[in-house]
């Protein structure tokens, strides 16, 4: 490849991306372009889940409610290199929080896993054995693991995340 071709190809994919970008905020996937991982998260748990967005994504505590229900939404994008498998919990006890989700996907945004956390079980598993506060994934009870498949047979929206 020479290299006018080079610079060529680098130039349209900038500009495939931030088309890419303006799309998915005219369809209400992202906000902004700050934290594209947790966003999309949170729209996908939304769309899964049929859940209802917080209208500020500064919403105290939580991101959405399913039914009565408010969901806190943790987002995860992993490389291969990557070797940090918890997530952060910065949240008091009283927190108004019923459910925990916790979204894993991998480099290229395929779903790896989802924890699906009572708010009762996410205060135990909290650890303080690291500088921060934080839930690893692999004291997550099974039971809380879900099976995407199982819970979301024949959904289209998830087929394209894994």
């Amino acid at each position: 490849m020479s290299e006018s071709q080079f610079l060529e190809d680098r130039k349209q994919a900038f500009i495939d991306y931030l088309r890419a970008l303006k799309r998915l905020k005219e369809l209400g996937i992202i906000n902004n372009k700050k934290d594209f991982t947790s966003q999309l998260g949170e729209w996908l748990v939304s769309e899964l889940y049929q859940g209802k967005l917080a209208v500020s994504g500064k919403q105290k505590d939580w991101d959405l409610q399913i039914g009565e229900k408010n969901i806190q939404v943790k987002t995860h994008s992993k490389s291969k290199t990557t070797s940090r498998s918890n997530t952060d919990f910065k949240y008091s006890d009283d927190a108004d929080i019923d459910i925990l989700i916790i979204i894993v996907f991998d480099e290229e945004y395929k779903l790896k896993n989802i924890f699906e956390i009572p708010w009762e079980t996410a205060k135990i598993l909290k650890s303080k054995n690291t500088k921060d506060v934080v839930i690893r994934w692999k004291e997550i009870p099974e039971s809380c693991r879900i099976d995407l498949n199982q819970k979301f047979p024949n959904n289209d929206l998830l087929k394209s995340f894994l």
